[in-house]
């Protein structure tokens, strides 16, 4: 097995291109992978020391910010750390693993791995997240409501790399809140989890994102839902209203972490959960829980 760590994404597209290889950058999932026997890559291309691939900065063409861009090599810790970024992502990375795992892991990989139960990935549909993918026949820019097309299945083409994270200014400025429940308290793999952002204009709820996993092949945005909450004061939405529009939404299955029953019943709790604790939220804030 050859090892190359290029410097630059051109370098690693070119290299990915001409070898059968496989991206690594935090490798908490890889080598998992490969101590298992799932995959025998010829070349290991490392791209964690690219620097246009690490780091969160605020993108300002003509001084004025537009968005927010996460490089796809940030780790998980550096995410949930940031004050800059949304609540719901920070609250979505802090559930990720460990404090070893998210010190070494990547949004990137997270993303990739494409797990429908993974952490990061609710909160990036509820804000709207765009997906850099570079090759050496140029970069595309992928939803990512579109990205996810089954377990551990994306878009992403053999020769492709994640380059980086795009989050609307306009998502950013919304409220937000992340839930998930699991089996214990620390590194858990969510049973269930959600993510909802919205606009609050005169007392009701507007621009109003609601996303779940692991209870679908893929995580996924409830439209229905969204819907009716729209335009609505939060004093107006009971727990048993949004039963109908969230279970419409979803297919969780039986495993060994949860039944399909349970995940149903929890899903509808924890969006509403996430929904009241937007609401809650003052304008402007970025820290906590949300609760009132």
């Amino acid at each position: 097995m050859r090892y190359l760590k290029p410097t630059s994404v051109g370098e690693a597209a070119d290299v990915l291109e001409s070898s059968r290889g496989m991206i690594l950058a935090g490798g908490t999932d890889l080598c998992v992978y490969m101590a298992e026997g799932v995959c025998f890559p010829e070349t290991l291309i490392d791209v964690s020391g690219i620097d246009s691939m690490l780091g969160i900065q605020a993108v300002k063409p003509n001084g004025e910010v537009k968005m927010i861009r996460i490089g796809a090599c940030t780790t998980i810790a550096e995410v949930a750390a940031a004050e800059a970024l949304p609540t719901c992502l920070r609250q979505g990375a802090r559930a990720v693993g460990s404090p070893q795992i998210r010190n070494l892991g990547t949004i990137g990989g997270n993303i990739c791995n494409a797990s429908p139960c993974g952490d990061t990935l609710t909160p990036l549909l509820a804000l709207d997240a765009r997906f850099v993918l570079r090759c050496v026949r140029g970069t595309r820019i992928v939803e990512s409501e579109d990205f996810f097309t089954g377990p551990k299945q994306t878009v992403l083409d053999p020769n492709e790399i994640l380059e980086s994270i795009e989050l609307p200014l306009a998502s950013c400025a919304r409220s937000s809140a992340f839930r998930m429940i699991g089996n214990r308290n620390g590194q858990a793999i969510s049973q269930a989890n959600a993510a909802v952002s919205l606009m609050m204009v005169d007392g009701r709820m507007s621009d109003v994102r609601v996303a779940v996993g692991s209870v679908a092949p893929v995580p996924l945005r409830l439209g229905k839902l969204e819907r009716f909450l729209t335009g609505r004061r939060i004093e107006e939405v009971k727990l048993a209203d949004i039963r109908e529009p969230v279970l419409e939404g979803i297919r969780p299955i039986d495993d060994v972490r949860s039944s399909a029953t349970y995940r149903q019943e929890v899903t509808i709790a924890l969006v509403f959960d996430a929904l009241t604790a937007c609401v809650c939220q003052s304008p402007g804030e970025r820290e906590g829980a949300g609760g009132c």
